[in-house]
């Protein structure tokens, strides 16, 4: 017969330590579902950033087939050239690298891009072949403002577009070891192309700030600031989470 006076065991409650190992393993899941869910994010992010450049690209080489010639662009202010082009500049931001240069302001890189965007946008838009093929960019990385129409990376900053320069021999007929352009294709390295890379054989190249919206700047001239110097170095390291349409050229000493 059974003892009807049997008390039934308690189980004891969880002590201190275990409770804090328990939690512990549940920050510690958490920590790393947060940063493999930014990670994935980021890669997305990456991945829609590219696929905005292709398409630019592709419809850039469209309206040049349905046009049959090159997207001019004017580059450097320049008061005594009266030519027409498909891409003016912002009105004398950017400059050619001359000795002791700072590089670019981000803001001022930034809004040099910007117009560029702009202005490429709508010429892009004025043939119904490259229109089509930029309809294929996401919508929500298609952004309008006062100054019109422009295409935006993931992280809300516009996208930019690099152009090659003029002929050195056309510019600098006396020489400018700053401005002349190593990449072989003969023609002058602007502020915007020593600072992200030169274009190879005279094809521009479309180009994102990246992840931290910081354009940076590499000095490829060598004119900048000396290597160890720490601002110099913050320049250099923005520009390594850039992404580019395709890998521009860049000078050994400013890889």
């Amino acid at each position: 017969m059974k003892n009807m006076n049997k008390k039934p065991t308690l189980r004891q409650a969880f002590t201190l330590i275990e409770m804090l190992i328990v939690i512990s393993i549940i920050g510690l899941l958490a920590a790393l579902t947060l940063g493999i869910s930014s990670s994935v994010m980021r890669n997305s992010e990456i991945r829609q950033t590219e696929n905005a450049l292709k398409v630019l690209s592709m419809a850039m080489q469209e309206w040049e087939l349905e046009m049959g010639r090159s997207v001019t662009f004017k580059g450097v202010l320049d008061e005594t050239d009266f030519g027409m082009y498909d891409i003016d500049m912002s009105g004398g931001s950017i400059g050619y690298p001359g000795f002791g240069g700072q590089g670019v302001e981000n803001d001022i890189m930034a809004q040099e891009m910007k117009v560029r965007n702009v202005t490429l946008v709508d010429v892009l838009s004025d043939v119904e072949s490259s229109k089509n093929v930029l309809a294929k960019i996401e919508t929500d990385l298609l952004s309008k403002d006062t100054s019109g129409m422009f295409v935006i990376d993931p992280w809300g900053n516009p996208l930019g577009i690099v152009f090659p320069g003029k002929y050195f021999a056309d510019v600098f007929p006396s020489g400018n070891m700053f401005a002349q352009d190593s990449s072989g294709d003969l023609t002058v390295r602007d502020d915007v192309e020593d600072g992200l890379g030169s274009c190879i054989n005279q094809r521009p190249y479309f180009v994102s700030a990246g992840p931290d919206g910081l354009w940076g700047y590499r000095f490829q001239a060598g004119d900048g600031p000396i290597s160890s110097d720490p601002a110099s170095m913050a320049l250099w390291n923005a520009t390594l989470d850039n992404i580019y349409s395709y890998k521009p050229y860049i000078v050994e000493g400013a890889r």
